[in-house]
């Protein structure tokens, strides 16, 4: 769906606090900051309202027109296309480096633009600095010129009222600020996660690479698949825990997490041509654990026939006394159920993004997913469900507890689907007999592709 909101483009040399600026405007950590240039690769937008008007703000890379190297040449695509989509550019430029440090070739693309545009001089952080900083960098013939803090916040609201004064009204309704179905690609470092979210919105959208760890923020776009709104976000790939971790790691790591809460299904990415690691599993409990939807991928699909991982995956089949099934993928989906048992409930999709192989029935699997995490049972329903599970599989007595009884089971809530469970005392009730409950529920009731919470309270009186 095409952003009927003006967009605001923010560009400049490396290291110049683009960033920093994005997330002082926009009231929080938006887009990952840190001393080392180069930190942002992807478009990062995020909405603003300032004095009543709504706008799309763009975080961009480090300009480099001179850019070599796959990695770099796709970070300055990403500047082209925010660019070219821009109602406005703001240039920002550090107040701390010598004007004649910027390069020529830059200044002199960005002048001859034809989008409106204005200058942000920052880390203006003293009042002495303010004129000279101003005059120094007029003569880049960038009009107007602002002189801002994006640490400390000085001049920030001139340059928004700057801002609203050179952009159009936003033309987007109540009605279009739906995002409809949150949708988290989540995963390892270089397991295709960059390239399936690209893949879906038919674009270029993130920086797709070989190196590990290309991206590093959380970024999102909607589409409408279907009639049906949905917001997909592309996450950092989750590395094993370290001390060491730099601070873009550490700032990658907690927005990949927050953009799990705030979905609604993930789609967990692995590698088909890769062993499924101890890393894998630990973020499909992630996703358990936050009580998310999930869909598991098995991408690159079209490289596992001429990987070694098939023929592994053969022989150990082989080994178990397993016949190779039909399938060509069949041993591959036994192999990922053992790895992920306590995602039984989830469906596996072998997909491919170069080949489009499986995308379409991918995706049609997270609206109905979505349905089940918001549907809600009624109490005569979960009555009876209740009373055929009580007969022919009670809650054994446990040592040194009460005899259990079990009394009612309502629902609470809803996305998560979350149910409370009466008895008489919730330590005389097995984890096994919760489990089963749990098991039973989600084929029973159908909440196929999600976890549900089940609360044990405790009857008074």
């Amino acid at each position: 769906m095409k952003n009927t909101k003006p967009i605001v483009a923010i560009v400049g040399p490396p290291n110049a606090g683009k960033s920093t600026l994005l997330n002082k405007i926009a009231g929080g950590q938006i887009a990952v900051t840190s001393e080392v240039a180069g930190t942002t690769r992807d478009r990062q937008y995020t909405e603003v309202l300032w004095n009543g008007r709504a706008f799309t703000l763009v975080d961009t890379a480090g300009l480099d027109l001179g850019a070599e190297g796959e990695l770099e040449t796709n970070v300055q695509k990403q500047i082209e296309k925010a660019v070219k989509e821009a109602d406005l550019l703001v240039m920002v430029v550090d107040s701390k480096e010598p004007a004649t440090a910027l390069d020529h070739k830059v200044l002199t693309t960005f002048r001859k633009l034809k989008t409106k545009k204005l200058l942000a001089i920052n880390k203006v952080d003293s009042p002495k600095r303010l004129e000279s900083s101003i005059e120094t960098f007029k003569r880049f013939g960038i009009k107007p010129v602002y002189a801002v803090s994006a640490v400390t916040g000085r001049g920030i609201g001139d340059l928004l009222d700057a801002i609203l004064e050179l952009i159009p009204a936003s033309t987007e309704t109540d009605e279009q600020t739906n995002k409809g179905i949150a949708v988290s690609i989540v995963g390892k470092p270089n397991v295709g996660k960059s390239s399936l979210f690209n893949n879906i919105l038919k674009d270029e959208r993130a920086v797709v690479s070989a190196i590990p760890g290309t991206t590093r923020t959380a970024i999102d776009d909607h589409i409408v698949i279907d009639g049906t709104d949905f917001t997909f976000i592309d996450t950092a790939g989750l590395k094993k825990k370290d001390h060491r971790q730099s601070k873009p790691d550490v700032f990658s790591t907690f927005q990949t997490f927050k953009a799990i809460r705030r979905s609604d299904v993930c789609l967990l990415v692995i590698d088909a041509t890769e062993e499924i690691t101890v890393q894998d599993q630990r973020i499909a409990r992630e996703i358990l654990d936050m009580q998310k939807g999930c869909v598991i991928i098995l991408s690159k699909i079209d490289k596992f026939s001429q990987s070694e991982k098939k023929l592994e995956i053969t022989k150990r089949a082989a080994r178990d006394g397993k016949n190779q099934s039909d399938n060509e993928y069949g041993n591959l989906q036994d192999y990922v159920s053992h790895h992920f048992p306590f995602l039984w409930m989830c469906p596996v999709f072998f997909v491919s993004s170069f080949t489009d192989e499986g995308i379409t029935e991918a995706l049609k699997a997270v609206k109905p997913i979505y349905e089940k995490r918001n549907k809600v049972i009624d109490n005569q329903t979960l009555s009876e469900f209740l009373a055929s599970k009580l007969k022919t599989n009670p809650p054994k007595l446990l040592r040194d507890q009460k005899p259990p009884k079990v009394f009612s089971l309502k629902q609470l809530d809803s996305n998560p689907p979350t149910f409370e469970l009466l008895v008489n005392h919730p330590a005389a009730i097995s984890l096994q007999f919760r489990k089963f409950l749990e098991n039973s529920m989600i084929k029973e009731l159908d909440f196929w592709g999600t976890p549900i919470k089940l609360h044990l309270k405790k009857k008074i009186g």
